[in-house]
């Protein structure tokens, strides 16, 4: 038990050290706007799915919602285009804050993901919305094909469907993970230990005591009661 013990100056001086922090305040509460808004796209894409293969409505009148009050030339594609370049750059301005919490809060692989899934994914995006609007401007309206339904011989509405999930799960999975960083989950002694600490931390008094910042002599000193009760 000896080797395991610290003094409390020492132990004091180790609960000072600055720790990697999590998502800033402001970053956080862009990451979840952007995370709400865009699944409210994902849901107005499920409706036009809907509304082509449920209720059998043509592919180049299936608007989904908003489609029917904001549309242009006949078609939504505009609407899409403004929105899906918003969600580009806004995954594009969440990069940096991302990667600087990873792998402390973020796991490597979950950034990975979130590169993939949704920054490339979205991108790749962009640039079949893209050729749909130089459809829609050369014809009028539709029809306005891109490039992966004609090349892949797929309806356009469940391919911008996939599009748009994958895209969305990428930056939904980070959400998940900084929302489980801010959550304090476990608790010691009338203090909550945010949970990244607890998980690692939970079986070892000393280190409780030095992440719920009880470094004070009475802490310690009870400590060692505790210990010299149970030994």
């Amino acid at each position: 038990m000896s080797g395991r013990t610290t003094s409390a100056p020492a132990l004091a001086e180790r609960a000072a050290t600055p720790r990697a922090a999590g998502l800033g305040p402001l970053a956080f509460r862009f990451l979840v706007i952007v995370v709400v808004i865009q699944g409210g796209h994902v849901i107005e894409h499920i409706v036009q799915t809907l509304q082509v293969f449920v209720f059998g409505v043509p592919e180049d009148d299936a608007l989904g919602l908003l489609g029917y009050v904001l549309q242009f030339n006949g078609t939504e594609e505009w609407l899409h285009l403004a929105f899906n370049s918003v969600y580009l750059l806004s995954l594009y301005a969440l990069i940096l804050p991302l990667w600087r919490i990873t792998p402390a809060v973020l796991p490597t692989w979950a950034f990975a993901v979130f590169v993939a899934a949704s920054v490339w994914v979205e991108t790749w995006h962009m640039v079949e919305h893209g050729v749909i609007i130089s459809h829609v401007i050369a014809n009028g309206g539709c029809p306005c094909p891109g490039i992966g339904d004609v090349a892949l011989g797929v309806s356009d509405t469940l391919l911008h469907l996939f599009y748009n999930g994958v895209a969305y799960a990428g930056v939904a999975l980070a959400l998940v993970f900084v929302l489980r960083d801010r959550a304090y989950t476990s608790r010691w002694r009338g203090r909550w230990v945010p949970a990244r600490f607890a998980r690692t931390k939970r079986r070892d008094a000393t280190s409780a005591i030095e992440f719920a910042g009880l470094a004070d002599r009475h802490a310690w000193r009870r400590l060692h009661i505790d210990r010299g009760s149970t030994a």
